[in-house]
């Protein structure tokens, strides 16, 4: 299945769950939650009770409006969400990056993303996207440790998830993870109060004290009901990033002409990135990221480190091969507790079987 296909299938999937999400929360407060109470009221009353599971509070057509508002606030909000930790500066700043983005987005025929430079030690790169817009961040410490050759492979794998059309689904796709498993951890606040209450938030003891009988309700009928909905979310996410990870590896690879840039950019993030934690809700986001990093936050800085001259071929190549040969099955960088990306190495060995493809025609 190609990548077209892929995202379409997963856009199917996302629009099908977001709506049976609006729907069941509807469901849920709207009628099952009322029916319980009033139907053990009547029942204790008259020994009898009608209840009709198979309805909504509002008409289909209200439903149907919900479900198109929920999705247009997430394709809107989405962009916004993820890119609320990062501030950009005032002016238009001409810096090496910038450039380089602004050539490859032509090479590619894209439109040109706006690009952020974070002053951050970490070196992480990533995409969000909203429709026709994209925002580039980057920070310091990747242009720290790569050289120019495989800075701009970086930026054309993040400029081929724009061409690509996958950033604007994979942006939204996170923000309804984020959505669904915050819905089906607030709806466990009964159980949480029980097990861990110094835990517990200032609005989630308020509302345990005004709303007991609610948040017991929400917890013992309406948290298994939520609970599938992060479940599928989160595969959506994973199936459709494991994917585009491979399609603009292999476009950055076309566009920039050097697969092995790319390669040795890989193994340098891979090195360098702590092991990621694999808590559903720090994953969310991580899918993002070229390598599976948590997405960096901060200021925007116009002061860009300098950026090094790119590495001979033989000796970038030999590299590559001495790092590959390294690892093994048993590795931390082939063992990734994050299945957001495929393996670094898988990833490595596609691009070195790319670039002697290359020699070879050459």
């Amino acid at each position: 299945m190609n990548l077209r296909v892929r995202i379409c299938a997963v856009l199917g999937v996302f629009v099908a769950v977001t709506t049976v999400f609006v729907l069941t929360l509807l469901w849920t407060y709207g009628v099952l939650l009322p029916g319980v109470v009033g139907g053990t009221i009547v029942f204790l009353q008259y020994g009898t009770v009608e209840f009709d599971p198979l309805r909504l509070p509002v008409s289909w057509a209200t439903a149907l409006v919900l479900v198109g508002g929920f999705l247009a606030a997430q394709t809107y909000y989405g962009y916004r969400r993820v890119l609320s930790g990062t501030h950009g500066v005032a002016g238009d700043e001409d810096h090496a990056v910038a450039r380089t983005v602004r050539r490859l987005a032509m090479t590619a025929d894209v439109p040109e993303p706006d690009v952020r430079v974070v002053a951050d030690e970490a070196a992480s790169c990533y995409t969000v996207g909203r429709l026709t817009d994209a925002t580039i961040v980057v920070t310091t410490g990747l242009v720290e440790a790569l050289d120019a050759d495989e800075l701009e492979a970086v930026l054309a794998h993040e400029i081929a998830h724009v061409a690509n059309r996958d950033v604007t689904l994979m942006t939204i796709t996170t923000l309804f993870l984020e959505i669904a498993d915050r819905a089906y951890h607030a709806a466990l606040l009964a159980r949480r109060a029980l097990s861990d209450p110094g835990e517990l938030s200032g609005g989630d003891r308020v509302a345990v004290y005004w709303f007991l009988p609610l948040v017991v309700l929400t917890s013992v009928f309406v948290a298994p009901i939520l609970w599938v909905f992060p479940t599928i979310a989160d595969w959506a996410t994973r199936t459709l990033s494991q994917t585009r990870e491979f399609a603009a590896d292999a476009a950055a690879a076309r566009i920039t002409g050097t697969p092995m840039a790319l390669a040795s950019a890989l193994v340098t993030l891979a090195e360098t990135a702590g092991t990621p934690e694999t808590d559903l809700r720090t994953a969310r986001t991580r899918a993002l990221c070229i390598v599976p990093t948590d997405p960096v936050t901060g200021d925007e800085t116009a002061l860009l480190p300098e950026i090094q001259q790119p590495t001979d071929e033989t000796t970038r190549r030999a590299n590559v091969t001495s790092w590959l040969e390294a690892t093994t099955p048993s590795g931390p960088v082939h063992a990734d507790s994050s299945d957001t990306h495929p393996p670094v190495d898988v990833r490595v060995r596609r691009l070195s079987e790319m670039a002697a493809e290359l020699e070879g025609t050459a």
